[in-house]
């Protein structure tokens, strides 16, 4: 005791009063969450999960679950509707280019280049966020699809993309994208430098071939269901959003993965490339999982690989995963000297996680018996873990946000570093005192809180959806979903313990 917190209050004033290396941008704030938040938000979360269920009539909770409504019904002239899938994307194509420009030329400051902060903070951050307000975005502004619509345009592109040179093998379901995303967790959690700003632009640049070369050998559809890596991701954090955008049933028979259920076809890139009318739904957060079909085995795996992730990048500098290490958190030697041990760490993490849902869905079949639901359809079980998943990368990266998009602003008036003032926010002046003022840091951490115990909460009673859906059977129902509903308040807990653990930056 005499040692610990002396440690946690030299990190705590470190975090909250200075700037420090730590995420992908080369600074972050690190605010450690006050105790007794800690323990309220698990007593908060254990309490809803137990509690909640029983109280509620199942009836209630699938009247609950089918509420929704349609606000319309969208169909376009040819046209305008080829501008409007077309030109975002041109123009995110043409950001893209221009931010890669900029990491090539301009500064090598990572918080005055343009490049580290927009991948890492606008996209990486802001635009997940955006992603569970209002939907699928990614499949409108990804920098690809534009390129390639507007080459396979005439009428031998049009051929091209009825039969593409190459079929996707069926047998490879989302495991491209998968290795993919485990790419990109290891260079922006493991890397010595990912914000790098040349660097990152030969990232950027082969990332961006890589997908058009992919699309234009096994066709768009294929290629962003089952290998562009962000277009599974942004999807999986679309289906917490309360709108969503559906294409009836016939015009995607021919989809080659699990977009099509009894709702019709939800947010998937290849339909909603496709003419015909569009559309547009509302209805309470989280409950477009329940119009996702069962996950095939290369799906649940992207789920805790992105799981996994946010979770390795939270725990990898706190003091524990330091001392187990055994690295002196006070001595800290830089990311290139924990390379290998970082890596085993988010494999690591990864293989824990799965074997643990693993263990969840073989004691959810043993308790909930024959025809008992619960643990039958481990790609259905494992969408509940989305809402937590999501919750934990919003409230873990919330300070992050708050100041770096303030230098995202500031660097994009000079993105080579010339001394210009494009959009006049040159001279703006980064606020990052608010985290070292005790008002602002309580309401940060009572966000924080907040967000990770509704995410549990929407956890919870999606999961109870999925399960009255599998099984008629209340009692079947509840004790099939006992061992589900403690991984998810075991993960919740370990999420509000990382953000209240002593952590170096």
């Amino acid at each position: 005791m005499t040692v610990t917190r002396p440690l946690a209050v030299l990190a705590l004033l470190a975090s909250s009063t200075g700037v420090a290396e730590a995420h992908a941008t080369g600074r972050a704030h690190i605010l450690l969450l006050p105790t007794h938040l800690y323990i309220l938000g698990g007593a908060v979360a254990v309490a809803a999960s137990f509690l909640l269920i029983p109280l509620i009539p199942s009836e209630r909770f699938r009247r609950l679950g089918a509420l929704g409504r349609r606000l319309g019904v969208v169909n376009p002239p040819a046209g305008l509707r080829w501008v409007v899938s077309v030109c975002p994307s041109l123009l995110s194509l043409l950001l893209v280019l221009s931010l890669i420009a900029a990491g090539s030329r301009g500064s090598g400051d990572p918080l005055a280049n343009p490049l580290p902060l927009f991948v890492w903070t606008v996209w990486w951050i802001g635009l997940t966020y955006l992603h569970v307000a209002f939907g699928n975005l990614w499949v409108h502004v990804n920098p690809w699809s534009g390129l390639y619509r507007l080459v396979t345009s005439g009428p031998r592109g049009r051929q091209w993309r009825a039969q593409p040179p190459l079929a996707f093998p069926g047998w490879a379901g989302r495991w491209p994208a998968l290795l993919l995303f485990l790419a990109f967790a290891w260079f922006e959690l493991i890397h010595p430098a990912p914000s790098d700003p040349s660097l990152l632009a030969r990232v950027v640049a082969s990332y961006l071939v890589v997908n058009v070369l992919g699309m234009f050998l096994f066709g768009e559809g294929p290629w962003l269901q089952s290998g562009e890596a962000f277009s599974v991701f942004f999807r999986m954090i679309s289906w917490l959003s309360p709108l969503a955008v559906r294409v009836p049933t016939g015009s995607c028979s021919e989809c080659r993965l699990e977009c099509r259920s009894s709702q019709n076809c939800l947010d998937c890139s290849q339909c909603l490339s496709e003419d015909g009318p569009k559309a547009v739904d509302v209805t309470l957060p989280a409950l477009n999982l329940l119009s996702v079909r069962e996950l095939g085995l290369s799906g649940v795996a992207f789920v805790l690989l992105a799981l996994a992730s946010v979770s390795f990048d939270g725990l990898s500098r706190t003091f524990f995963w330091l001392d187990l290490i055994g690295v002196n958190p006070l001595e800290y030697p830089g990311r290139t000297a924990l390379i290998a041990v970082n890596t085993a760490g988010l494999l690591g993490v990864f293989a824990a996680l799965a074997l643990a849902y693993a263990a969840v869905l073989s004691s959810a079949r043993v308790l909930s018996g024959p025809g008992g639901g619960a643990g039958q359809a481990p790609g259905a079980f494992v969408l509940a873990i989305v809402p937590i998943a999501v919750g934990y990368h919003i409230a873990h990266y919330l300070p992050v946000f708050l100041v770096d998009v303030q230098y995202a602003a500031r660097s994009a008036s000079d993105p080579l570093g010339r001394g210009w003032d494009l959009f006049g926010t040159g001279d703006l002046h980064v606020i990052a005192s608010f985290l070292s003022d005790p008002f602002w840091v309580y309401w940060i951490w009572c966000a924080q809180v907040v967000i990770i115990v509704v995410a549990h909460v929407a956890a919870i009673y999606v999961a109870h959806l999925l399960a009255l859906r599998l099984s008629p059977s209340g009692r079947a129902t509840m004790i099939g979903q006992i061992p589900m509903t403690l991984l998810m308040v075991g993960y919740t807990v370990f999420g509000l313990w990382l953000l209240s653990t002593p952590a170096v930056g």
